[in-house]
């Protein structure tokens, strides 16, 4: 009968069988040779990663709607044109907006909220002066309408029609700011600084002579030899505008 020897568990054959068998040993009573470090912020960074992204898009469509609504109108503008100037997917557009209408006064109240925000900090700082205030009013339109032309040229498309986009325009931004502007303008009548005139003309000749400039860019250029995106043309501007409704040009 052949000698039989018992095999220590911890001999070589025992450690490989152990090996081929697919188990892991893990010690229970003493700490992790290499612990993995769990990250409990991990999923809210993700998140705001995500968020800036999804930001960053709108953003990105909303910038490429001012263009194609400014250029095109309405009408004439579709969510895929967007899409495609904005490099998205049309998908991701109606994600964001729904439809074209939604997409027009999501656009619309972008652009004139900043516009709004910045004209009340300029105004706030001007004070009590209606002449400060008038001043800083014709500055910074004109400065705006350097920077975003498609406004001004968006807004004189949809005045031509009464449709509701425009009705949601003039109730959500345009009766209160015409309203505060006609009001310097008469305080500055009051005082003799102002040309005597109907306010609500004057309050529409400074749109008309300091924002249309900028919506027929091209054809200014072409006609006067003159940038008038330039420094030195927005600066003649707003004098021009200083002469035409002050008495005495500050």
């Amino acid at each position: 009968m052949a000698e039989t020897s018992d095999i220590p568990e911890d001999s070589a054959p025992a450690k490989r069988r152990r090996a081929s068998s697919g188990r892991i040993a893990v010690r229970l009573d003493g700490a992790e040779t290499h612990p993995v470090a769990i990250d409990q912020k991990a999923p809210q960074r993700q998140r705001k990663r995500a968020s800036r992204r999804g930001d960053d898009v709108r953003e990105r469509i909303l910038a490429a709607a001012l263009e194609c609504f400014g250029a095109f109108g309405f009408e004439g503008t579709s969510t895929r044109a967007v899409a495609d100037r904005a490099d998205v997917t049309h998908t991701l557009v109606l994600y964001h907006f729904q439809s074209k209408e939604a997409l027009w006064i999501a656009t619309i109240d972008n652009a004139l909220k900043r516009y709004s925000a910045e004209m009340k900090a300029h105004l706030e700082k001007a004070g009590d002066s209606a002449a400060a205030g008038l001043r800083t009013f014709i500055e910074q339109f004109i400065r705006m309408s350097a920077r975003q032309p498609q406004i001004h040229r968006i807004l004189t498309m949809e005045s031509n029609q009464d449709t509701s986009r425009l009705q949601w325009v003039i109730e959500n931004y345009l009766r209160e700011h015409f309203g505060a502007i006609r009001e310097l303008i008469r305080a500055g009548q009051d005082q003799g600084i102002v040309r005597q005139c109907d306010p609500a003309r004057m309050y529409y000749m400074i749109i008309s002579a300091g924002g249309t400039p900028f919506t027929v860019s091209t054809e200014y250029r072409e006609l006067t030899g003159r940038d008038v995106f330039s420094e030195t043309e927005i600066l003649r501007n707003i004098a021009f505008l200083y002469e035409l409704v002050f008495i005495d040009a500050p």
